[in-house]
């Protein structure tokens, strides 16, 4: 369908390798580098190269992991040898004007070595189709944890979801269908109600710590500090937490290391718990971008 399109992906985890025998099932020349997986099953008709620089040569886009860089210095390579390694400035100076960069999660300063070079990069964990998407494999993480954590049953469990985003909402819906009595805490109305329309009860964020009900589990989703030294010692010691929201999370580190909470901060959970499906997902979503950047019709 794509044939005599080259795409370069570049480091990155599971997703990635799911990512690169996506494309290539497509029609596209997939040159992959940095994934030091096993046999060709693994990554279909993707091309593994010896070194990064056959990998982008003669790209028409290359694709960067998510998250793009764990250091901010060099590209993400968790799956690469120890020997092989690949510097953010070093890329850039290396990629032709007119490639497209694809990566996820830029920082200012990932960014920035990029437009000091001339190059455009695109975030594509910046989609909101990507995100929405992302929902049901981090909340089927998210359940694995408190599963495999927890000594009751997730039915007839007291579980709460802070936060009724994208995440909140397919959560509270799997634990509600999975028979769990679920709260939702969340500061609209709106959202409350909808949380309602579904099973759950609701709570007003700012009434939620004042209440004394226990619950065996809860779920924060908030991507802000919301539960700090004061709402810890509202919640007894054996109730599970655990921290979805993204770095730095909604709960305060210097807090629980002073109360003894167990606070798992599950960050991630696509790649870790469903990689393969969240690279799937990524694979859509770069090629609506390819196609909206005019690299494919």
């Amino acid at each position: 369908m794509y044939n005599n399109i080259k795409i370069g992906l570049l480091g990155g985890d599971l997703r990635q390798v799911a990512l690169a025998k996506k494309l290539a099932s497509m029609g596209f020349e997939t040159a992959v580098w940095g994934l030091g997986v096993g046999g060709s099953d693994m990554l279909g008709e993707a091309v593994k190269c010896v070194d990064f620089r056959s990998a982008i040569s003669s790209s028409s886009a290359v694709i960067l992991p998510l998250p793009i860089s764990a250091d901010g210095l060099r590209v993400n390579c968790p799956l690469a040898k120890d020997s092989e390694e690949l510097r953010l400035t070093q890329l850039v100076g290396l990629l032709e004007k007119n490639t497209i960069v694809l990566a996820g999660r830029l920082t200012d300063e990932t960014r920035a070595v990029f437009d000091s070079g001339g190059i455009k990069i695109i975030d594509y964990y910046e989609s909101e189709e990507l995100q929405i998407k992302n929902a049901v494999p981090t909340a089927e993480g998210a359940l694995a944890i408190a599963m495999n954590e927890l000594p009751v049953t997730i039915r007839k469990s007291k579980c709460a979801v802070l936060g009724y985003g994208r995440i909140g909402k397919v959560l509270a819906e799997m634990l509600n269908n999975m028979g769990a009595d679920v709260t939702v805490a969340a500061r609209k109305s709106t959202d409350r109600v909808w949380a309602e329309t579904v099973g759950c009860n609701s709570e007003d964020f700012k009434e939620f710590f004042k209440s004394d009900e226990k619950f065996n589990v809860i779920f924060n989703t908030v991507p802000s500090c919301i539960i700090g030294k004061e709402e810890l010692s509202k919640i007894p010691l054996d109730t599970l937490i655990i921290d979805l929201a993204a770095s730095p999370g909604g709960i305060d580190v210097k807090a629980v290391r002073e109360s003894g909470h167990k606070v798992i901060w599950a960050l991630s959970l696509p790649g870790k718990c469903s990689p393969f499906t969240a690279g799937e997902i990524i694979g859509d979503t770069i090629v609506d971008i390819l196609r909206r950047e005019g690299v494919v019709s």
